[in-house]
C-alpha cells in the first residue's frame, strides 16, 4: 500500500538529492519520496513510547541545563543553627545560616546510528511501501538503556555516580540478608521501619519517604515472608508495612541484586527532583541523514550527567539486605 506521509525535512531532502546518483535515484520526485520516508521513520521513533526504564523511574529527570553546556554547577545546602528563648533587650541572638557546597558536574554526549542500504531504499521506492522503523527504535532503545544504567550505577570512566553508589547517601544498619531462611518477616519489617525512620529523623521531618528501591529477590521476600507465622494467618511483610505507610511506592531494580563482591542494596528516599536528579539536557535526537558509502545513515545523539544528590538527608540506603 503506498504511503500517505507527505512531509519531509529539508535537510534530509538536501542530503538525498546530493546523493541520489550514488544511490541509484535519478528523478527529483524519487528523491522527495525517500526524504518523506526518512521523515516518516523519524516521526514514528519519536512517537514510540519507550517502556519506563527502572533507573529513570527511580531518579527524577531534570532538563534545566541547556543542550550546549558541557558542565553545570550544583549546590548542596545544610541548615546550620537553632533558635533559643531570649530575654528583653537581648543582644546575643544565635546566628543561623545556610552552609552550601558547590560541585561541578560533567555532561557527556552519547550516540549511535542506523541506516538504510541502496536495496532497502530502492525496494521501498519501487513498492511504494514504508521504510521499516525498527532500526530507529533499536537506536533509541540503546541510548535510553545507557542513560538508564548511568542513573542506576553511574559510569566510573567519566566520574558519574548512580543512585546505588552515590557517596552522598548515608547507610542504615539492617538485620541481614532478607532472602536468608533464618531472617524472619518481623526482622525484615523492623529493617523497613528503621529505613523509613532514618530519613525522617535525620531530616527533622523535612523529608518523608515515598519510594523504596530493592532487588527483585528482596521484593519476593517482602511478599513471601509473614510477620505473624505463629498465628497461622499469613500477612506479608509488605502488606503490613504499606498499611502503616501507604505513601511508599515499591520499585524493584535488577541492578540492586548482589553481583560478585557487590552486596544487595535497599534505598529508602523521598523521590523529588529538588532532592536528587539526573540531568538530561539533550534527550534522544536524530540528525539529518548522510550518505556514507552505499547507504543513508541517521546519527542519533543524547547528553546526560551522572546522578546529583542535592539534599542528602532525603535518602538512606541499607547494604547487605
Amino acid at each position: 500500500m503506498p504511503t500517505q506521509h507527505m512531509h519531509y525535512d529539508e535537510r534530509d531532502l538536501e542530503a538525498v538529492m546530493t546523493a541520489r546518483h550514488g544511490l541509484g535515484i535519478m528523478r527529483e520526485d524519487e528523491g522527495i519520496f525517500l526524504a518523506r520516508q526518512l521523515d516518516y521513520v523519524k516521526s514514528r521513533i519519536y512517537e514510540t513510547l519507550t517502556p519506563q526504564l527502572t533507573g529513570l523511574q527511580l531518579v527524577p529527570v531534570s532538563t534545566e541545563v541547556p543542550a550546549w553546556a558541557d558542565s553545570f554547577t550544583s549546590r548542596t545546602y545544610d541548615e546550620v543553627g537553632i533558635a533559643k528563648f531570649i530575654s528583653n533587650y537581648a543582644d546575643d541572638l544565635p546566628r543561623v545560616d545556610v552552609a552550601g557546597k558547590e560541585t561541578t558536574q560533567t555532561l557527556k554526549s552519547l550516540g549511535d546510528s542506523y541506516g538504510y542500504s541502496i536495496d532497502e531504499l530502492r525496494l521501498a521506492q519501487a513498492m511504494g511501501t514504508d521504510l521499516p522503523a525498527m532500526k530507529g527504535r533499536v537506536a533509541r532503545r540503546a541510548i535510553d538503556q545507557k542513560i538508564n544504567r548511568v542513573a542506576l550505577v553511574g559510569d566510573s570512566a567519566y566520574g558519574f555516580y548512580g543512585i546505588t553508589n552515590h557517596p552522598n547517601i548515608g547507610e542504615t544498619a539492617v538485620n541481614g540478608d532478607w532472602t536468608a531462611e533464618g531472617t524472619t518477616g518481623q526482622q525484615i519489617l523492623d529493617d523497613l521501619f528503621n529505613l523509613y525512620d532514618a530519613v525522617t529523623i535525620q531530616s527533622y521531618d523535612n523529608h518523608v519517604p515515598n519510594t523504596l528501591a530493592i532487588a527483585p529477590t528482596r521484593r519476593s521476600a517482602l511478599y513471601r515472608k509473614s510477620v505473624n507465622p505463629a498465628t497461622g494467618t499469613f500477612e506479608s511483610v509488605w502488606s503490613r508495612f504499606s498499611s502503616q505507610y501507604p505513601g511508599v511506592t515499591l520499585v524493584a531494580a535488577t541492578e540492586l541484586e548482589p553481583d560478585g563482591d557487590r552486596e544487595s542494596v535497599a534505598i529508602m528516599y523521598e523521590r523529588n527532583v529538588d532532592n536528587m536528579s539526573i540531568e538530561i539536557p539533550r534527550p534522544f535526537e536524530q540528525l539529518p541523514a548522510e550518505k556514507r558509502n552505499l547507504e543513508m545513515v541517521i546519527d542519533c545523539l543524547a547528553k546526560c550527567s551522572g546522578v546529583v544528590v542535592y539534599r542528602p538527608l532525603s535518602i538512606t540506603k541499607a547494604v547487605g539486605v
